[in-house]
């Protein structure tokens, strides 16, 4: 059966109605090419429905108009784009850097070139904003997700990779598997572009209509076998503005506002110089691999064995809270000196899980030092934690600390439940304020923790002891009636 004719909007070409061996590989790539060239602007055809998610009038203008759009052409020869190979030996994805002034006025950072809605001019957007754009105009359901992640299959670090985040449903800004993957795709856009635009400036066509949008890429990517690997990894070296840009990430997650990590840009400098120590000094392992098209074998070639995406994560997360020291030299102490409501008033989930921790700890009447509660709030951050386990961990403690109230806590109630009505005795008969009684009070914590609950009476005359209680209108109103009683019998009075 003959391959259909190429056109605008018709299906994609597939391998399989071309002829075997070189001749039907060359021509379907040839027309896989052209319907690309053909379908770029409008991407309306495609082997799976993609919803839109950045449409090019809603990413923020570019500091160099004040629309966003430039026409400065030269910029795609003069050296203003720099295109990045990422290295082939080590599977590395293309990528442009340029200076982006609200980021780095200084070093060159990683972009995304986009064409303007009338294919008239282009757009630069710095990768990580588009990244964030991208991530949260996507819909929250199953569906959507699993398009997305199937048409970047080939841009995970592996296929275990790929099936970890399929299997993770709707998530996308902790998947750190699609992150990465999302992020090699927006590199190979960015490089796409900037190649056509090289093209275009040399033809003397000033146009970006024939450049990808997300959308357009993202539903024409064409689903291909996957590479046969032997004994090898294929993960490629971390590079540093990626490994920077997964730490601020970081961050701003954990702790809300980067201003509260101390030294934060070395902090990130010293996670990117961790990733590079250990990925450069793990083992390498030759590679040969087998062309799914030609049933070739291509090259021998190297790969790195990287550290899994929860190890990197814990070693941010633990940076943030931590620091880090190099050479004996503390270049950060993270988090370890900020105040503790600074933290929870920032709004990152290390200060929303010291916010409910600490509240548990107090209604167990379980004292934790901030420094203690921080770094459970940390734990409960990392993969595989929860808020939970370390709730947990504190009603154990309480269980260990009140050894009579062990059967209650078992059953479902709270130290702070049985504390309340001590608190309230105490606060009633030495007539304080409401509030300056609290869980931790000598008094109360004396009648909590003994072998058994003390009985009213016994819990009223030790708390009568307080020199406080003098002073209060009941003791001497009972002084009074005292003295007048002595009085009378005495034949004083009356």
């Amino acid at each position: 059966m003959p391959p259909k004719p190429v056109t605008k909007g018709g299906p994609a070409p597939l391998l399989k109605d071309y002829p075997p061996g070189t001749i039907g590989l060359n021509q379907w790539t040839a027309d896989t090419k052209k319907w690309r060239d053909l379908n770029k602007a409008s991407a309306t055809t495609s082997a799976n429905t993609v919803d839109s998610v950045v449409e090019v009038e809603n990413i923020e203008p570019d500091t160099a108009t004040k629309s966003g759009i430039r026409t400065d052409w030269t910029s795609f020869t003069d050296g203003t784009f720099n295109l990045q190979e990422g290295g082939a030996e080590v599977q590395g994805t293309p990528y442009v850097t340029a200076i982006v002034p609200k980021y780095n006025p200084k070093d060159p950072t990683p972009v995304v070139i986009l064409p303007s809605a009338d294919g008239k001019g282009f757009q630069v957007i710095a990768r990580e904003e588009l990244l964030e754009q991208v991530i949260t105009g996507i819909k929250r359901d199953p569906n959507s997700m699993t398009v997305w992640k199937r048409q970047l299959q080939n841009y995970y670090r592996s296929q275990n990779a790929f099936a970890t985040s399929l299997r993770g449903g709707p998530v996308t800004d902790k998947d750190t598997e699609f992150i990465y993957a999302l992020r090699r795709a927006l590199d190979n856009i960015g490089a796409d572009n900037f190649n056509f635009g090289v093209e275009n400036v040399k033809a003397n066509e000033l146009r970006s209509d024939n450049f990808w949008n997300v959308n357009s890429w993202i539903q024409a990517r064409l689903t291909v076998p996957g590479t046969t690997r032997q004994g090898a990894t294929d993960s490629s070296l971390t590079k540093r503005a990626d490994a920077i840009a997964d730490f601020m990430r970081e961050v701003q997650i954990q702790v809300g506002d980067p201003k509260l990590v101390n030294n934060v840009d070395a902090l990130a400098e010293a996670y990117w110089q961790k990733i590079k120590k250990v990925e450069e000094n793990r083992s390498r392992t030759s590679v040969s691999y087998t062309d799914p098209i030609t049933g070739n074998t291509e090259y021998t070639g190297k790969s790195y064995q990287m550290p899994s995406a929860q190890l990197l994560q814990e070693w941010r997360v633990e940076f943030i809270t931590k620091g880090a020291i190099d050479k004996e030299k503390v270049i950060s102490t993270g988090i370890r000196d900020v105040k503790p409501i600074d933290l929870q008033d920032a709004g990152g989930e290390i200060g929303d899980n010291y916010t409910k921790l600490k509240g548990y700890a107090n209604s167990y009447g379980v004292r934790l030092t901030d420094e203690q509660l921080k770094t459970k709030a940390a734990e409960a951050s990392l993969p595989g934690g929860s808020i939970e386990e370390q709730q947990k961990t504190i009603q154990l403690a309480s269980r260990a600390l009140y050894k009579s109230l062990a059967p209650f806590i078992e059953g479902g109630l709270k130290v702070g439940d049985i504390a309340s009505q001590f608190m309230k005795a105490k606060t009633s008969e030495l007539e304080l304020s409401d509030g300056e009684v609290d869980i931790f009070d000598p008094d109360v914590q004396s009648a909590l923790s003994g072998d058994k609950l003390p009985g009213s009476l016994d819990y009223l005359m030790q708390v009568r002891s307080d020199p406080r209680y003098r002073f209060t209108k009941k003791a001497n109103e009972g002084a009074a009636g005292f003295l007048d009683m002595l009085l009378k019998m005495w034949g004083k009075v009356g």
